[in-house]
């Protein structure tokens, strides 16, 4: 099968970065500052509404995208950050909110991007950890209504492909990866994706069972065909979330399949690639992959490999069987698999299979070519 495409067809794919010029976004930002300085001469309070784009009410679920979504602007709850404050903590939370502000001005002025991690060891007697400097920078992002990438900020890379496709990047060079393994770059550097005669392409949780397949040339068998193999490392970064998303969305004729640990927070890795997150609910409409087909490993396959659900397993499950997604025919298997989970008080890891690389490729090539069959049967 071949899903090339030309790049006038997937750049459209790939077109889901802001609208807004760096100029209007920096025009964004000095309205910020303006009102703040405004509210200075009025009552002698700086202060800033940053959106919380974490808090229940700035989210809701799409029923027909089928992915979470932020709510309107108006809608989206707040939080006053404001100097002076009553306490040292909202002192505090005012010099992160505004040296933030300052290295994004910075970033969008001299068109160079930083990442998130930059960011915070310029400051890490400020920001404290790198949680902080994530929440601020996506808040940011949400208030000024533009994705984080339009802000000159990423993440650090984290994500691995391996494979037959080609990635044109926006400098002009070309990224050709035959076999070896490539760590997927930010998307804002990508400018076409092409996918060469591939049949399948496989996520897999673990790294290590990710090299394991690599070295093993599993993109490539006479059984089942041609493949991308991916792997985020646990829970996916933005970068290999978005090249799920427009592999998905430009070859749609493609199967894409996900491999996790049949426990709570491998159930919730497939769900992030599939409908989201909520941290990332503003931008999920070029995150997710609906289309992201569960091929195990199943709790009831082998019951010599069981271990106990803890407690923070149990009301992780419970957690995630309550989330709107859950009641959709598209999240059926991994309900039913969460119900198991508790049911029976058992978790199972991918290694379950075996310890010996043949036995993890041995099972992922039964369970996709079922999945294949099936699909040219239909």
């Amino acid at each position: 099968m071949s899903f090339t495409q030309g790049d006038d067809v997937i750049e459209e794919c790939l077109d889901y970065r802001s609208e807004e010029s760096r100029e209007e976004i920096l025009g964004k930002i000095e309205t910020l500052i303006s009102d703040l300085m405004a509210g200075v001469a009025e009552t002698g309070l700086a202060a800033i509404r940053l959106s919380n784009r974490r808090a229940a009410e700035s989210i809701r679920f799409d029923k027909e995208k089928l992915h979470l979504t932020a709510r309107d602007a108006a809608d989206t709850k707040q939080n006053i950050i404001a100097f002076p404050g009553p306490t040292i903590l909202n002192s505090w939370r005012f010099a992160v909110l505004m040296r933030t502000l300052d290295i994004i001005s910075e970033s969008l002025t001299s068109g160079k991007v930083v990442t998130k991690r930059d960011i915070y060891y310029r400051e890490t007697w400020l920001f404290r950890n790198q949680a902080i400097v994530d929440r601020i920078v996506d808040d940011i992002g949400r208030t000024l209504n533009v994705p984080r990438a339009a802000l000159g900020i990423v993440a650090a890379q984290k994500g691995l492909a391996c494979g037959t496709f080609c990635m044109h990047k926006k400098d002009g060079t070309l990224m050709a990866v035959e076999g070896e393994i490539q760590l997927i770059p930010p998307f804002e550097e990508i400018k076409s994706v092409d996918v060469m005669d591939i049949d399948f392409v496989l996520v897999i949780e673990k790294e290590a069972i990710f090299r394991s397949l690599c070295s093993s040339k599993f993109y490539n068998r006479a059984d089942i065909g041609r493949s991308i193999l991916v792997t985020g490392k646990g829970y996916p970064d933005l970068s290999t979330r978005q090249f799920i998303s427009n592999i998905a969305a430009c070859h749609p004729d493609t199967p894409l399949f996900g491999a996790v640990d049949s426990d709570p927070y491998g159930i919730d890795i497939l769900c992030t690639y599939k409908f989201g997150s909520r941290a990332m609910a503003h931008e999920n409409s070029h995150l997710t992959a609906l289309k992201m087909e569960w091929v195990g490993v199943n709790v009831l396959e082998y019951e010599d490999g069981w271990t106990k659900l803890s407690v923070g397993d149990r009301k992780k499950a419970l957690k995630m069987l309550s989330l709107p997604w859950m009641e959709t025919e598209a999240a059926m298997a991994m309900r039913l698999e969460l119900q198991r989970m508790l049911f029976l008080g058992k978790k199972a890891e991918m290694n379950v299979v075996g310890t010996e690389a043949n036995s993890v490729i041995t099972y992922l090539t039964q369970a996709i070519k079922i999945r294949l069959d099936a699909l040219i049967t239909h």
